[in-house]
């Protein structure tokens, strides 16, 4: 069992499979980037690329910002 364990890929985010079963239950999906500037990109139902949703001065303010977003039942992180 440890062997199948090892060749599992590590990684904090969905793969694409899983995001489009997602954005099918009519979930919209959220990641941060902070680099060149701190951001919130979206992925959603019909729009299946990511997409800048919201541009921040501060990670901060990014960071209050995506609270306030995932209090909403429909959105999640990735």
């Amino acid at each position: 069992m440890a062997g199948c364990m090892s060749n599992q890929i590590n990684s904090n985010t969905m793969d694409t499979r899983s995001q489009m079963k997602i954005m099918a239950a009519g979930f919209r999906i959220l990641r941060t980037q902070d680099q060149p500037s701190p951001i919130i990109k979206i992925k959603e139902l019909g729009r299946y690329e990511w997409r800048t949703l919201e541009k921040f001065e501060t990670k901060a303010a990014r960071d209050r910002r995506l609270a306030e977003l995932l209090l909403d039942e429909k959105i999640v992180q990735d």
